[in-house]
């Protein structure tokens, strides 16, 4: 038995554990976490137990380096603030427990849950599309389609730079028109609770960026102009994730 408990407490000592950062993990939905375990002790590990959170993943077996998922569910949007870990060990014979807390210090965003709701609405006598004064000077654009000549006027973020340093003359992206109309998401448009209405302007963001449409989005003082691309989501799924109404 005490031999049993002295090679827990190594088996621990050398054992190393990361965790991969995962995006768009939205809540109520499963999600897989990405865990790395190594060491370079001379003997494989067993029964170790990984507690993360509420949930625990359990490796029977481990020599050398491995790469687990995690099958984990966030119960509400917002930061997550991941510390450290719990790994426990009861090698050999499940005499002893020994239990060991590993530093990770991670963030975890996690989006709201989205709420499936009627939008058609928002189709509907300019309801919910932007105002001049919003969408003034901008532009919006489809797929990239090609590469065509540079022609004065064109605006300079669309030069093509790698195809222009190939032909030693200048050439310009050229883009599909947008699928749809630009659309101003906000708050008030939905009914329900708070947490009800920022699901369901999650789920209409999702939707319109979906369909092609310009989609932004006016949360309490700040704005996000109506704009195409998955970068421009993520940016407004952060500010829903994180928003504070008080």
């Amino acid at each position: 038995m005490s031999l049993s408990g002295l090679l827990s407490v190594f088996n621990l000592k050398n054992l190393y554990v990361s965790v991969y950062k995962v995006d768009d993990i939205f809540a109520l939905k499963p999600v897989k976490l990405k865990i790395r375990a190594n060491s370079k002790y001379f003997f494989g590990f067993f029964f170790l137990r990984i507690k993360i959170f509420q949930d625990e993943l359990v490796l029977p077996y481990l020599k050398g380096e491995g790469i687990f998922s995690f099958n984990t569910i966030f119960p509400r949007r917002g930061k997550y603030n991941l510390e450290e870990i719990e790994v426990s060990s009861y090698f050999p014979f499940y005499f002893f427990r020994r239990t060991a807390k590993i530093p990770i210090n991670l963030e975890l965003i996690v989006f709201p849950h989205p709420l499936k709701c009627d939008l058609s609405f928002l189709g509907k006598d300019g309801k919910g599309r932007v105002d001049s004064s919003i969408s003034r000077g901008k532009s919006y654009d489809g797929d990239l389609i090609g590469v065509r000549d540079y022609v004065d006027g064109d605006p300079l973020k669309y030069v093509h730079w790698k195809a222009s340093a190939k032909t030693y003359s200048l050439k310009t992206k050229e883009f599909s028109p947008f699928q749809g109309n630009p659309i101003l998401i906000n708050l008030n448009d939905f009914s329900g609770t708070i947490e009800e209405r920022i699901s369901k302007a999650t789920f209409a963001l999702i939707e319109f960026s979906k369909r092609g449409n310009p989609v932004g989005l006016r949360l309490g003082d700040e704005i996000f102009s109506p704009d195409t691309g998955q970068g421009h989501l993520r940016r407004m799924l952060h500010a829903l994730a994180v928003y504070n109404p008080e």
